[in-house]
C-alpha cells in the first residue's frame, strides 16, 4: 500500500515537472519569418522590477524582443537597439499570444 502511495506521489510530481517544462518551451516554438515596418519601439519596467522588456510594434502587432536560454540567444538588448523606427525588418519570431491573458 505504502509503496502504492510512493508512485502516485513521484507521477504527481513528474507530472507537474513535465507540465511547467512545457510551459517554459512554448516560447520556443512556432518560429516563422515576417517582415515588417518598426512603427514603434520602448521599453516597460514593471514595478518592483529591474528587468526592462523590450517592446516593438509592427504593423500593429506588438512584439517582445527577449533572450531564449536554450536557443543560446542573450543578445536582446542589442537587437533592440539596432531596430530603427520606420525601418523594415525580416524578423524570425517565436512562441504564441494569448490576447485574453496578455
Amino acid at each position: 500500500m505504502k509503496v502504492l502511495k510512493v508512485l502516485a506521489c513521484i507521477s504527481i510530481i513528474v507530472i507537474a515537472i513535465l507540465g511547467i517544462t512545457a510551459c517554459g518551451m512554448i516560447g520556443y516554438m512556432n518560429e516563422q519569418t515576417v517582415t515588417c515596418k518598426i512603427e514603434d519601439k520602448w521599453i516597460k519596467r514593471p514595478k518592483g522590477n529591474e528587468d526592462e522588456i523590450y517592446l516593438v510594434n509592427c504593423g500593429g502587432t506588438t512584439y517582445k524582443v527577449e533572450d531564449l536560454l536554450f536557443k543560446g540567444k542573450f543578445n536582446s538588448a542589442d537587437i533592440y537597439g539596432n531596430l530603427k523606427e520606420g525601418k523594415t525588418y525580416e524578423i524570425k519570431v517565436t512562441g504564441f499570444r494569448l490576447g485574453y491573458f496578455s
